[in-house]
């Protein structure tokens, strides 16, 4: 940079009206940073609260389904079907979608990679019902030792 042509007044005097606009609005501004922090941290606070009684809703909703399983009160069996029924339902999906993108070729390739990914999220299913049905048939097999893990770490239900 050439030092030779720059104004030098107007330099110094940018650099004096910043300092005296900003200086005061760098104080307002860690004023309102302390007022606000207490508020953000209350919010923050009431938010881990919040996710913690969600998922605890939404722990006891799956322990009371596996109590009903192990009391007979109950049928795990259709329970157990419509998992196994989505799990194959997606995965001839998953393989559909993957026989497109192989055989048709004269597809652009946005195309064939959004029917990839979507294939993708049907393997996904697949594997998640899958789970679903080992899991659930798993704490209906040591259902003292789920209830125990249960109530230790959620409380009495």
């Amino acid at each position: 940079m050439d030092w030779s042509h720059v104004d030098w007044t107007t330099l110094i005097l940018g650099a004096a009206i910043g300092a005296v606009l900003g200086s005061p609005l760098a104080y307002l501004i860690g004023i309102l940073a302390n007022v606000h922090a207490i508020r953000f941290m209350q919010f923050r606070d009431n938010r881990k609260l919040l996710k913690k009684a969600k998922t605890r809703q939404q722990a006891l909703l799956i322990f009371q389904r596996i109590k009903a399983f192990k009391e007979g009160k109950r049928d795990r069996y259709p329970f157990y079907m419509i998992l196994a029924s989505s799990a194959v339902c997606c995965s001839i999906l998953a393989a559909t979608l993957i026989l497109i993108v192989v055989i048709r070729q004269d597809f652009s390739f946005e195309i064939r990679m959004g029917f990839g990914l979507m294939a993708l999220i049907a393997v996904v299913l697949t594997i998640g019902a899958l789970a679903a049905i080992y899991e659930h048939a798993r704490q209906i097999e040591r259902f003292d030792d789920y209830k125990r893990e249960f109530e230790a770490r959620w409380g009495a239900e």
